[in-house]
């Protein structure tokens, strides 16, 4: 009997084929990994900046600064700003302690995120001394906010900010050491200004010097910079303008920058009080000095870049409401409208889509119907979101009058996401296996039956997946909600009632400018909890797909 053998194919063939495989495995493992890189990197960027404020901000004063502030020469001591311990501000530019003392700012909410009003106090015993100190932090033309609050001593005044909330006050440097008060903490204030003459941040062969760094004036006062161009700006030498050693200016400037006394480099031009350095760095080419912001002139001030690096989202960003027009606070009551959201959009989609999916692989006979079926599912799909919201406004608020709220923007988001819930239910009923369905028939069980108890139950784990990817779609959706369920961020209270959901909240801080870091945040939010509905979904996917494997099992 004749042995048929296999064909022998050339080494060359082989070697081909197995190159083609290799480079195939690697390809498919590169579109793999970068796929997930690219997804990584997203979404490590979003939590980082949802968990970590990170900005490049500038203000007319260096970034250094004092608890203990210089009021003045001569008898007059130092004073110290104070606000209650609730206050979460812990530094202050002395722009911003201006607006805070003068009622330029009449609420924590733009320094703070706190929905806080600003009390002040202080101590009215010495008229002189209360006037030197509003000249040292106002300025020479600006008031206090209010006489109000003018107290007899300092210790009335550490007394009242520890008792009243969002309270600031100043009160002498030594009664702060002496008391050791709870309730209230000092507050570093940045005081001093950089000033330069005009040709220094004028516009020269199309660069101009916009902004300084701390590093920058270190390097200009210890005459490690001479010139100008080193920094960006015009070609001119750098002349450094000095108070002499009886003003406390220059001995803050040791302080900060030098952690001792500063001698200014050789060259400087040394002046004796306010008038003479503004008009000697206006009057010489190339001259930078430091003086009290209050002291400054605003043409002739450089400001100041620095990095603030800060924690973005803490746990009372979860608790608390917002206010504002969510300027500040929280994200509590959107939180809970989201949820609430999801509950019933679930309760309204779920149903009507599985039981569609069921009627069309199950019960639906005629081809054409259900072709016809499946092309407008597929078709409502690839709709674009705007559209249902354009539909859900004209059907449900204004045809059926149900208003702009929560059920109008609950219905609008079931007609979006019945299409996947349908197309992802359909294709887990027709994977159940034939076999299944004919043990059930011969066992006497009937139609209904058998598809509740057996093809709907092992294709459970296809059906939640379906779900989830639909609630995902649904928590992430703004352009719906935006024409149904409206944009009030207090906790909705009924059906009709106004919401706003974290993809909305989202949309409305970026559109409008409020805060990129409160949007980050939100966003965070928002990733956290679709990612443990996703895990917790997945979860019980796994326990299903157990359950039905050992239940085929055991026939």
């Amino acid at each position: 009997m004749e042995q048929k053998t296999s064909p022998v194919l050339p080494s060359s063939f082989t070697r081909r084929a197995r190159a083609r495989d290799r480079a195939l495995r690697v390809a498919l493992w590169s579109a793999a990994v970068l796929t997930m890189g690219i997804l990584g990197v997203i979404l490590g960027f979003i939590l980082y900046r949802g968990t970590v404020s990170d900005n490049q901000r500038q203000y007319p004063v260096i970034g250094k600064g004092t608890d203990r502030i210089p009021i003045g020469p001569g008898e007059h001591p130092a004073v110290a700003l104070i606000v209650n311990s609730g206050v979460r501000v812990t530094e202050l530019a002395a722009n911003e302690a201006r607006d805070l003392l003068s009622g330029g700012l009449s609420n924590w909410g733009n320094l703070s995120s706190q929905d806080l009003p600003v009390r002040l106090y202080f101590p009215d015993t010495n008229h002189e001394f209360s006037e030197a100190v509003r000249r040292a932090l106002l300025g020479p033309d600006t008031e206090w906010v209010s006489r109000d609050g003018a107290l007899p001593d300092a210790q009335s005044v550490i007394s009242r900010v520890a008792a009243v909330r969002g309270a600031i006050g100043w009160v002498p440097d030594v009664a702060l050491a002496v008391n050791a008060p709870r309730g209230v903490k000092p507050v570093t204030v940045r005081t001093l200004a950089v000033i330069a003459a005009p040709q220094v941040s004028a516009i020269h062969e199309g660069r101009q010097l916009s902004a300084l760094r701390d590093e920058n004036v270190a390097a200009l006062l210890s005459g490690a910079i001479t010139n100008w161009k080193s920094l960006g700006g015009p070609d001119l030498p750098v002349r450094i303008v000095a108070y002499d050693s009886a003003r406390w200016e220059r001995s803050l400037i040791g302080q900060l920058f030098f952690g001792g006394a500063w001698m200014p480099p050789a060259g400087a031009i040394p002046v004796s009080d306010p008038g003479s350095m503004k008009w000697t760095v206006s009057s010489t080419a190339g001259a930078v000095g430091l003086c009290a912001w209050t002291d400054a002139e605003p043409g002739q001030i450089l400001l100041m870049q620095r990095r603030e690096v800060d924690r973005n989202l803490a746990l009372s960003f979860f608790l608390e409401e917002p206010r504002r027009a969510g300027r500040v606070g929280g994200v509590s009551t959107i939180i809970l409208n989201t949820i609430l959201m999801l509950v019933l959009t679930l309760a309204f989609s779920t149903p009507i889509g599985v039981a569609a999916a069921t009627y069309l692989t199950e019960y639906a006979r005629h081809e054409k119907i259900v072709s016809v079926l499946r092309f407008g599912v597929e078709t409502l799909a690839g709709i674009p979101s705007i559209i249902f919201g354009l539909f859900g406004f004209i059907v449900f608020v204004t045809i059926l009058r149900l208003g702009i709220g929560l059920l109008s923007g609950t219905l609008a988001l079931t007609l979006m996401v019945l299409p996947t819930i349908i197309r992802t239910s359909e294709e887990a009923v027709k994977s159940v296996p034939l076999s299944l369905r004919e043990v059930s028939f011969a066992l006497g069980a009937t139609k209904w039956q058998t598809t509740v108890r057996v093809v709907l139950r092992c294709a459970s784990p296809g059906i939640l997946a379906g779900i989830i990817l639909a609630l995902g779609r649904a928590a992430g959706e703004a352009a719906v909600l935006l024409f149904t369920m409206g944009t009030d961020y207090r906790l909705v209270d009924g059906l009709r009632s106004s919401a706003r959901t974290l993809a909305v909240h989202l949309y409305l801080l970026v559109k409008e400018g409020t805060s990129f870091d409160k949007a980050f945040a939100t966003a965070t939010v928002l990733v956290i909890i679709v990612l443990a509905v996703n895990f917790a979904t997945t979860r019980l996917i796994g326990r299903l797909s157990l359950g039905s494997r050992e239940g085929a099992r055991h026939g």
